[in-house]
């Protein structure tokens, strides 16, 4: 039996070692002659063993790499280091992924006689990182989708419109009250407004410690909304400190009734609302007698 040294330098124990690598594996010369290939690489262009020796190695693997300055093996045998990479293999009019590894190959002398590359398929390993990627790109999408459902949820909890008394709405405003809100809340008080056919509508900033000129602005224009559908906004719960703000932004609040508390607003609207019932029993008298 042949000791390890001998077994080393047998080329049928060497092409044994490499056949057994499931990944391609050739070596050339510095002209680029292919000394050595194993199966994997062969069957790889759809070729046997045999008929890849001493052709070039670009007239066996097509890939946008082969024949240029940028050749693996050139690289690695001029600056006699390891290059590595990905590239694609062009055969049979398709384009197969590939992870490449070339490193000079040198003699006992440490002179540079050639290059050794090895190469491997990663088309299941792309495919399995697309799928995954698919899947977190999913899970992003539906933990946003899940964060935006909430924040609508509790911007809908933050801006409740209560019915407290017949023909009157309740618009309890607490905590920071900013531009998006606003504008949500004006949006379900004309809502409010057409559901309930609602006369009056008080809008509590009582538990909002801070409103600039255009959340001012916005509070503004609900009430001119309000007006146009019919209704009367009545703003209450204004402290001295957003009273400043709102004389200093210029914001004109002529045509919004104000009153300090909600109890205040409440009493206004139900006498406002009796005294109109009064006028409409009064007219319905008047029709009623004139006709006679």
């Amino acid at each position: 039996m042949k000791d390890l040294n001998d077994l080393s330098q047998d080329e049928g124990f060497l092409s044994e070692i490499i056949n057994a690598i499931t990944s391609g594996i050739f070596v050339t010369d510095p002209d680029h002659n292919i000394l050595m290939i194993n199966k994997a690489g062969a069957q790889m262009v759809g070729k046997r063993c045999g008929e890849c020796f001493d052709r070039k190695c670009y007239e066996i693997f097509k890939t946008p790499l082969c024949n240029t300055p940028n050749c693996t093996c050139r690289l690695a045998m001029e600056s006699q280091t390891i290059i590595q990479g990905q590239t694609v293999l062009l055969y049979n009019e398709q384009e197969i992924p590939l992870e490449y590894s070339a490193r000079p190959l040198r003699n006992y002398k440490g002179e540079i006689i050639g290059c050794v590359e090895n190469f491997i398929d990663i088309t299941d390993r792309l495919e399995k990182d697309k799928i995954i990627w698919e899947q977190k790109e999913r899970l992003i999408k539906k933990r946003e989708e899940d964060i935006r459902h909430l924040q609508d949820e509790i911007m809908e909890l933050s801006t409740p419109v209560i019915e407290i008394w017949d023909g009157i709405l309740s618009l309890p405003l607490i905590g920071t009250l900013d531009s998006h809100r606003a504008k949500i809340a004006m949006e379900k008080v004309l809502e409010a407004i057409e559901r309930h056919r609602a006369s009056f509508v008080i809008i509590d900033i009582t538990g909002v410690p801070m409103v600039d000129s255009e959340v001012a602005g916005h509070i503004l224009q609900t009430a001119n909304a309000t007006r146009l559908m019919g209704s009367e906004a009545i703003l209450t719960g204004v402290g001295p400190h957003i009273a400043q703000v709102i004389a200093q932004g210029g914001v004109g609040l002529e045509n919004l009734t104000v009153r300090g508390r909600m109890t205040d607003a409440l009493h206004f609207a139900i006498g406002e609302l009796a005294r109109k019932s009064e006028q409409v029993a009064r007219a319905t008298t008047l029709v009623r007698g004139a006709g006679e």
